[in-house]
């Protein structure tokens, strides 16, 4: 009977994980112009200081506004008061950039708009994902526009809480539910169908 209990309990973790699966929010990070006219996906390295302190600036307030200005290397918002800096000290160690990745220095916060080798004083703590009807180079161009006065760009975190429901999703989601709930208990039917045989 105890082997019965065990068995029980394993298969109930195993539910309970698959579930936990379906429900957990997924988290997603946009850069966004004029309301969402212009869209774009980025992540964030939450290993560096800089990217966890991005991360947890953007959990707590959902939507940060930052004045972005084109330099020849990348587009730069210069930090002050409302959006201090990201990490304490620069890095001594040089590093390679691609077009897209998400720096951060003592003063500045980039995107990267070129590849360049041994770029000093700054942490990469995340990169833009390029995406079909997307490119990194229209940012800039975008932000080349207003390069006098630079231009607002919205920084976004987004979990599937904050999305209006899709009942599709919860419809195919609501459907495996039920076949993990019918597998476990078909397994421990059986289960218990063996040790009463034997």
């Amino acid at each position: 009977m105890s082997e019965c209990v065990i068995f029980n309990k394993y298969i109930f973790i195993y539910i309970y994980i698959c579930l936990f699966h379906f429900v957990v929010n997924e988290e997603k990070f946009f850069i966004r112009y004029n309301g969402g006219e212009e869209e774009y996906e980025f992540t964030l390295d939450l290993n560096t200081e800089g990217g966890l302190e991005f991360y947890n600036r953007l959990k707590e307030k959902k939507r940060i506004e930052l004045t972005f200005k084109a330099a020849t290397l990348a587009i730069a918002c210069v930090e002050d008061d409302n959006f201090p800096s990201l990490i304490k000290t620069n890095p001594t160690e040089k590093i390679d950039i691609e077009i897209g990745d998400i720096l951060a220095s003592n003063i500045t916060f980039y995107i990267s708009v070129i590849n360049a080798k041994k770029f000093a004083n700054n942490q990469k703590i995340g990169h833009l994902i390029q995406k079909e009807g997307s490119s990194i180079k229209e940012l800039k161009s975008l932000v080349g526009r207003f390069s006098s006065s630079g231009i607002n760009l919205e920084l976004v975190l987004e979990t599937d809480e904050n999305d209006k429901p899709d009942i599709t999703k919860i419809a195919e989601i609501n459907k495996k539910i039920i076949i993990i709930a019918i597998i476990g208990l078909s397994i421990l039917i059986i289960f218990i169908i063996i040790k009463f045989i034997v």
